[in-house]
């Protein structure tokens, strides 16, 4: 199983030394569970694959990266410590 915490954590550092960086993770893996980053300076954006559908479509969910609280916030506009925590909460894992 993927290591969500690791895997996020090293995609905001290297977010963090750029400014308006975007990554692509979902583009070269198609089993990434992280489909797109976007640093928005003090926030990153954090697309995620919480499904896919039958047709092949992808279920999108947003969630997002405070650099300042270091929190990941859900859609649902709940926080968490882990990335993990937000990532099940905003995909209804």
């Amino acid at each position: 199983m993927l290591n969500w915490d690791n895997f996020v954590l090293k995609i905001l550092f290297i977010a963090a030394a750029t400014s308006n960086f975007s990554a692509y993770p979902g583009f070269n893996n198609p089993n990434a569970m992280v489909e797109m980053t976007t640093d928005k300076g003090l926030v990153v954006e954090i697309v995620l694959r919480c499904g896919i559908t039958d047709l092949g479509k992808i279920s999108p969910g947003i969630m997002t990266y405070s650099k300042v609280e270091r929190l990941f916030c859900s859609s649902k506009h709940k926080c968490f410590d882990t990335a993990e925590q937000a990532a099940i909460h905003t995909c209804n894992w």
